[in-house]
């Protein structure tokens, strides 16, 4: 009997050591464009992702009237697809539209830039690119994201959105914001703004901003911005779980230990 509940202990340690562990997503920033050119833009640097990861870009387009989304995102030489955001247009403005697209990475990424297609004639297009690693890719990539209603708008210094509780503790949360101000939005709280992931442009007046936080999951997006108008969105990402082949494990040991 002390050999069947000393095995069980151990491996409830493990189990738990473990999880934690498989649970821990990793958030990266490494690209982005923010341009008053018209059509397409491209992200820079260039570089390729961790092979069986995944890949979200955010995207902003801005257009004298009437903001539509990017027909598609490419890069890496990946399938993105486009995640259903909550309301995500400027809409007192109605200038400026986000959007999210994610994709993952397969085994055989490039160093392929991600850019987007546009309709009509933009004034201004941004991208802001990160990796995730950890993130729970088993099904599709759009699976990987497990809510991304969450959106707010508003005229002040303080853009703000709030997010559900997560559904697995491992989850992730990241926000982008967008500001009809000439100057980029800085992070507020404990979020992660990464240099490179804020950009500014004139013509029209834009400002944007893409948030994360690798250590846990906070459900009050915010940054600081130029008092004007703005959207802010945010979406969770699935973790990795290994719930089912640890408790395989402990089953398994625990037979072994009675016998």
């Amino acid at each position: 009997m002390k050999r069947v509940i000393a095995s069980a202990l151990a491996l409830v340690v493990l189990l738990v050591a473990q999880l934690y562990a498989a649970n821990g997503i990793t958030i990266t920033f490494k690209s982005a464009v923010f341009s008053t050119s018209a059509g397409a833009v491209t992200c820079t640097p260039t570089w390729t992702p961790t092979a069986n990861e995944l890949v979200i870009a955010f995207a902003e387009t801005s257009y004298a009237s009437s903001p539509v989304d990017p027909t598609g995102v490419t890069g890496h030489g990946l399938t993105y697809s486009q995640v259903t955001l909550g309301a995500s247009n400027t809409p007192t403005a109605g200038t400026h539209k986000l959007s999210a697209w994610v994709a993952k990475t397969g085994g055989s990424p490039t160093s392929v830039a991600c850019t987007d297609t546009v309709s009509g004639t933009t004034t201004g297009s941004s991208i802001v690119e990160f990796e995730v690693v950890g993130a729970d890719v088993s099904g599709t990539a759009l699976q990987a994201i497990q809510a991304s209603t969450a959106t707010n708008t508003g005229t002040s210094t303080t853009p703000t959105v709030t997010l559900a509780s997560p559904t697995l503790t491992g989850n992730r949360a990241m926000t982008f914001v967008t500001v009809l101000a000439n100057a980029a939005p800085t992070a507020s709280g404990a979020w992660t703004l990464t240099a490179g992931a804020a950009g500014n442009f004139n013509t029209p007046a834009t400002g944007v901003a893409a948030f994360f936080q690798n250590g846990k999951f906070d459900t009050a997006g915010a940054a600081s911005t130029s008092s004007a108008e703005w959207r802010m969105v945010g979406v969770e990402i699935k973790s990795k779980k290994m719930v089912g082949p640890l408790l395989g494990m402990l089953r398994n040991r625990t037979v072994r230990a009675v016998n």
